[in-house]
């Protein structure tokens, strides 16, 4: 089992590795700022990834990368999603972003310490947003043609889920049954497949030539 996971976490670098550069090789064929911003969060997702493990590797602590992983997968994403909504709720979108990272920037000048924590409040205010924009989009996308229906697809599921895994991660981590670790390869594996789902995003619309 444990030689499974690792797997599933190698197999999970490589595609995200593998998106990164797919991407920002068309970053500069497209127009779409949509599309940019995506780009910039999966190069800004690796960089923590690469960062976190090479600390890992070196036996010192990485815990405080996660808050760096959280608050800018909520910034990258609210921007993307700003770009596919319409007027009013690209509006409510900058409200929810400004009222987010004002929340967060006090809890962490009244609590410095929480900094090298782990914070499952950030994990909730910073989450809940995406995927409820990765609902609005879809929806949206009932009406008219939808853009990014493969990442969204994979930003709804995963998100909602891993969420929620991390919610429960100071919990879980008290415990080492195999039930908990299956838990958390579920998570990994769902990982993996987002990260598919937005190669096949690229492959389908974005590398055939498509302003997106």
């Amino acid at each position: 089992m444990k030689f499974v996971s690792s797997l599933f976490e190698y197999i999970g670098v490589a595609i995200l590795f593998l998106n990164t550069i797919l991407f920002f090789k068309s970053y500069t064929l497209k127009r779409s700022i949509a599309f940019k911003y995506f780009s910039f969060y999966l190069g800004t997702c690796l960089l923590i990834v690469i960062t976190t493990s090479t600390l890992a590797y070196l036996k010192k602590a990485n815990l405080y990368l996660s808050h760096f992983y959280f608050i800018s997968q909520f910034i990258l994403l609210s921007l993307f999603y700003k770009q596919l909504f319409n007027l009013i709720q690209k509006k409510i979108a900058n409200i929810i972003l400004i009222l987010v990272l004002s929340i967060l920037t006090l809890q962490y000048l009244q609590n410095p310490k929480l900094f090298f924590k782990f914070n499952v409040f950030e994990i909730f205010i910073t989450s809940f947003p995406i995927v409820v924009y990765s609902i609005i989009h879809l929806y949206n996308s009932i009406s008219e043609k939808g853009r990014f229906l493969y990442i969204n697809a994979g930003i709804l599921v995963y998100l909602a889920t891993s969420t929620l895994i991390f919610i429960l991660g100071d919990y879980l981590s008290e415990y080492r049954t195999p039930a908990i670790k299956k838990i958390w390869f579920v998570n990994k594996i769902l990982y993996v497949i987002y990260l598919i789902l937005i190669t096949i995003e690229w492959k389908k619309t974005l590398s055939m030539g498509k302003n997106k």
